[in-house]
């Protein structure tokens, strides 16, 4: 665990992330090992690993993902007078030209303006 810490604090401390092959360096571990603590912590929510090519070699950009506060969503964009935008949650795979539900809602959505 106490490893894990450490390459977490590494991963913190840089404002950019920091590259996969240059954090197992950094933290003084094998790349398999260094492999498996970012899968936990990925898995964990704590990072997010993204491609990236350094000197033409494929590695990955290592960023942390700090916890945001869940902010109030705010539907009302979705309504027009009393109808919710018929996509939302929609599972029909139908032709948005050709859609009957989202042409009412358009409609009044310009009648609103």
């Amino acid at each position: 665990m106490e490893i894990e810490d450490k390459v977490l604090r590494l991963i913190k401390s840089r404002k950019k992330g920091i590259l996969q092959n240059e954090l197992w360096k950094k933290a003084e571990i094998d790349r398999r090992k260094c492999s498996r603590i970012i899968d936990k912590l990925e898995k964990e929510g704590k990072i997010i690993r993204e491609p990236e090519t350094d000197n033409g070699t494929r590695t990955f950009r290592i960023r942390f993902l700090e916890k945001k506060e869940e902010k109030i969503r705010d539907f009302k964009l979705l309504l027009v007078d009393d109808l919710i935008e018929p996509c939302a949650g929609c599972a029909l795979e139908c032709i948005p030209e050709h859609c009957m539900p989202l042409t009412e809602w358009v409609l009044c959505l310009v009648d609103e303006e």
